[in-house]
């Protein structure tokens, strides 16, 4: 396929990554103090005793790059998607907004659609997260035409594209996105990711019988809506 693999892109911007997250915190303390104000109080004061002592943001940093950028590499690598062929870690971000949007409710709506039975709301929320990514990339972009497999429900043409890519070292490509007209970023390792930052919560309602899905910003505005192709 040495036409698939002509064209390179310096690659040094921000991305969308959008994740699984809530909203609001929870008590973390709660299965220990059975939700005892008090109790809860002395467990979070002694936390941040203990926090003191740790250079101011370093943790919030952490906790934001382990969760953006770190996790399918550490927690997910046997997982199967499109580039991904369980073999190891790929992280997925795209180049607009709106396409992390489509990527992540398409999933969404086909999973909740293989449980039988299931009816709507079924609500998720979700963080997006800029992430900035310095990198040369093999750029797949505009040759979905004449290689339909970049796109198609099969998988097996975009493997063979990514075991060979990181066979052979390359950290990241560039791709049509299967969902909508934008791109898609995979990288296939975290060193040529930093500087995460939460951009945005979203609120994802399916209705699995009908297969949308309605995308909120604020609670209870509609974003948009997604209708499973």
């Amino acid at each position: 396929m040495p036409s698939l693999f002509d064209k390179g892109c310096e690659f040094d911007d921000d991305l969308f990554r959008n994740i699984v997250s809530l909203r609001e915190s929870i008590d973390l303390f709660s299965d220990l103090t059975d939700g005892d104000e008090f109790e809860s109080e002395v467990a979070v004061t002694a936390e941040m005793r203990v926090k003191s002592d740790i250079p101011p943001g370093m943790i919030q940093r952490g906790f934001h790059y382990s969760t953006a950028i770190r996790y399918p590499f550490e927690a997910e690598p046997y997982l199967s998607s499109r580039y991904g062929t369980g073999a190891f870690g790929v992280w997925y971000g795209s180049l607009e907004f709106e396409t992390t949007i489509h990527e992540t409710a398409y999933h969404m709506i086909r999973e909740e659609q293989r449980v039988e039975g299931l009816k709507g709301p079924i609500v998720r929320e979700r963080a997006v997260y800029l992430v900035h990514c310095r990198a040369v990339l093999i750029d797949l972009r505009g040759k979905e035409k004449r290689f339909a497999g970049l796109i198609a429900q099969d998988y097996s043409f975009t493997h063979q594209i990514s075991e060979r890519l990181h066979k052979e070292g390359h950290p990241g490509l560039l791709a049509p996105s299967a969902r909508c007209r934008g791109t898609s970023q995979v990288s296939f390792t975290p060193s040529i990711l930093d500087n995460p930052r939460p951009h945005c919560y979203l609120t994802y309602r399916c209705y699995p019988e009908r297969g949308t899905l309605v995308i909120e910003r604020q609670p209870g505005v509609t974003l948009m809506e997604i209708k499973a192709a």
